[in-house]
């Protein structure tokens, strides 16, 4: 029995590369999320004043704005308690510390281990 859309988490993924934004929708809708896509930090500030996700996933480094500074934004907000899931190429000693001290609930590596991903935003979308 298939999920409505009504009761279906929404994830909002900020990732400015196509492909693995691609990659990461087709699979986490498969898995039976609704997957919003914004290219950019910009474009996800936008969309979260029109319709906010049960979760976020934002990539670390993006152009202009990164995902770090949209990660401050998002918790500088009250009303927006939503998990926050940062995905990262990036391999720094104490970078997931870094990020979860701002506010990030978890930190995904780059490359993703696809069924390591579905188990974290389960645990994340349970809390």
């Amino acid at each position: 029995m298939s999920n409505s859309i009504s009761t279906k988490k929404r994830i909002l993924l900020v990732d400015d590369d196509a492909d693995v934004a691609h990659l990461l929708g087709f699979v986490l809708r498969r898995a039976g999320y609704d997957i919003r896509h914004a290219p950019s930090v910009r474009k996800a500030m936008q969309d979260v004043v029109e319709e906010v996700p049960d979760l976020f996933i934002l990539d670390l480094w993006m152009p202009e704005l990164d995902g770090k500074y949209l990660l401050r934004w998002l918790r500088e907000d009250q009303r927006l308690g939503q998990p926050i899931l940062m995905l990262t190429g990036t391999v720094k000693p104490g970078l997931d510390d870094e990020l979860k001290a701002e506010g990030a609930n978890a930190v995904a590596h780059k490359p993703v281990d696809i069924q390591a991903l579905s188990t974290l935003l389960r645990g994340l979308l349970e809390q």
